[in-house]
Order: C-alpha cells, then sequence, then structure tokens
C-alpha cells in the first residue's frame, strides 16, 4: 500500500467513524447524542420528544453513511460511485454550515469560528476523496 493509498484510506475510516458514531449515538442513545454533540460541536439543544423525531432518522442515515463508506477502501476503482457520492454528501454539508453559519451561532450556540473549523475539516475531507478519484 502507498502512503497516498494509506491517506486515502485513513480519510474514509474517519469519515466512516464520525458518521457511525454521531449517527450511532442519534439511533440508539439520542439523550447521549444531544451531550455528545454540545461536546464536540458545541450545539446546546435542549433534549426534548420532538428531537428523537428528527435524531433517529437521522442517525439511521448517519450509520448507514458509515457502512457505505468503508466500501471503496476494499476497492476504490469499482465503487468509484460511491466516493462521488460522499463528495456530494460534503458539498451539501459545506453548503448547509456556511448559509447558516450565523443562525447556527443564535440558534444553537455554535461559535461562528468552530463553525468555521468544522468546515475546513469537511473541505480537507472532500479534497481528499476528490483527490483520490483523479488519481485513480
Amino acid at each position: 500500500m502507498s502512503s497516498l493509498d494509506f491517506i486515502f484510506n485513513l480519510n474514509l475510516i474517519i469519515l466512516a467513524l464520525d458518521h457511525l458514531i454521531t449517527g450511532g449515538l442519534a439511533l440508539f442513545f439520542p439523550v447521549a447524542a444531544i451531550k455528545f454533540y454540545r461536546i464536540i460541536f458545541g450545539v446546546n439543544v435542549p433534549f426534548t420528544t420532538g428531537h428523537l423525531f428528527i435524531l433517529k432518522p437521522w442517525g439511521a442515515l448517519g450509520v448507514f453513511a458509515a457502512v457505505v463508506g468503508v466500501l471503496p477502501i476494499f476497492d476504490p476503482v469499482r465503487y468509484e460511485k460511491i466516493l462521488w457520492a460522499l463528495v456530494l454528501l460534503l458539498i451539501f454539508r459545506i453548503f448547509i454550515r456556511s448559509q447558516n453559519n450565523k443562525n447556527a451561532e443564535i440558534y444553537l450556540n455554535i461559535s461562528i469560528w468552530r463553525n468555521i473549523f468544522h468546515i475546513g475539516l469537511i473541505v480537507l475531507c472532500a479534497s481528499i476523496i476528490i483527490i483520490q478519484i483523479i488519481t485513480r
């Protein structure tokens, strides 16, 4: 395995773990998920029954993204379309976070700088996947 392949696979593993942990918590332990999001993302949302209706399906999608997101580790050429789908997901996340930076601060208590930091991480992950695709 080349050093580039190691970086590509590590990126996919980190993305999968992020989706698995945040999604799995939302799906199976929503109260713990809200506490975890407060620590990791700085989100300040009180737990309500209504959040269950948002967190559980969102968590299921996160777990799904984690499982599907590791497939290209085994065969990046065969699963290139999954890599493109991951890039699209990350572009959506960049767009959503960018467009809602001020609202995230007002309604979720996420500082603008913390949001920008997370946007940077998402851009980094998406860039690595794009490099992975074009170098194959």
